[in-house]
């Protein structure tokens, strides 16, 4: 089988899992099991794409396209974020005024790869994705293969609708041309704490330290369950359910077709996923990539 083509969606700001996914990301292809196109970032922090940049270059992939939301974002997450300022400190990136805007990168990236070959994994808000099927529906159409959404399959309380987003959330579940498969777990799937022994220099190591004020600890794991998938497929771990309806709190739903709308279960306990993305999490980088960067 072909290597997954992936670009990450992420809102690498609140939340420390973020931070993981994009760990378990690297180490998948690192492995030869992934082939990173791209990171998308879609909240508002300033320094967001010098965090990730400082991410991708520890895994010797400094050179995979950044883009940031450019648009209006309400009630934004301004406040300080426990770990991003401490990671950009960690890179040479400009901030992110200098960044392509994502959906510059999205057009880019898409344009230059084969038919049905690239998987997106959103672990967070769908206000990128939104403007691209906007804009781009046909391209979206020709080049994506799968879309992988984290949220909650039921009213969903954060990604789907959080800064006013669940108009855009909806124009996604309805209008999108390729399959989407919803990846809810890992509330109590736990992982990080296994960074402890990782080097200090180490930026993801340094983001649950800074997430968590000090200690390096165990933290939910949504978002790297959901790029587990993305890369890997139902393996060992999933079962694809096709069954039942989602719905917003908004009101909408949409109703579950095979090949078409689905929503991830378990297959096996709790400790087997862990042990996987601890694993991925910890494993150091096969290269490094210079630290400075220039735009």
């Amino acid at each position: 089988m072909p290597t997954p083509k992936v670009i990450l969606e992420t809102d690498f700001t609140a939340d420390v899992d973020d931070v993981g996914a994009l760990a378990v990301l690297h180490a998948l292809a690192d492995r030869g099991e992934a082939d990173i196109l791209a990171v998308s970032y879609n909240e508002a922090q300033s320094n967001a794409a010098a965090a990730i940049y400082s991410v991708n270059a520890w895994y010797g992939r400094g050179d995979v396209p950044i883009g940031v939301f450019k648009g209006k974002l309400d009630d934004p997450d301004d406040e300080h974020s426990r770990y991003i300022e401490g990671l950009a400190q960690m890179s040479g990136y400009a901030e992110d005024k200098v960044a392509d805007s994502s959906l510059s990168v999205y057009r880019q990236v898409l344009a230059a790869q084969p038919d049905r070959s690239v998987t997106i994994v959103s672990v967070g808000f769908l206000n990128n994705l939104h403007d691209l099927l906007r804009s781009e529906r046909a391209l979206v159409a020709a080049k994506v293969k799968e879309l992988v959404l984290m949220g909650g399959v039921r009213n969903d309380a954060f990604n789907f609708v959080r800064h006013n987003l669940a108009g855009q959330t909806e124009y996604v579940l309805r209008n999108w041309p390729t399959p989407i498969v919803v990846s809810q777990e890992g509330g109590d799937i736990h992982t990080g704490a296994a960074l402890r022994t990782a080097p200090a220099e180490n930026p993801v190591r340094e983001a649950y330290r800074l997430w968590w004020r000090g200690e390096v600890k165990d933290r939910s794991s949504w978002d790297q369950v959901a790029v587990l998938y993305g890369v890997r497929g139902l393996g060992d771990y999933f079962e694809e359910v096709a069954a039942g309806e989602g719905r917003l709190r908004s009101g909408f739903a949409w109703d579950m077709q095979p090949g078409w709308r689905t929503f991830l279960a378990l297959r096996v306990d709790k400790q087997a996923i862990e042990a996987a993305i601890e694993a991925l999490m910890v494993a150091p980088p096969l290269a490094r990539f210079p630290m400075q960067h220039t735009p």
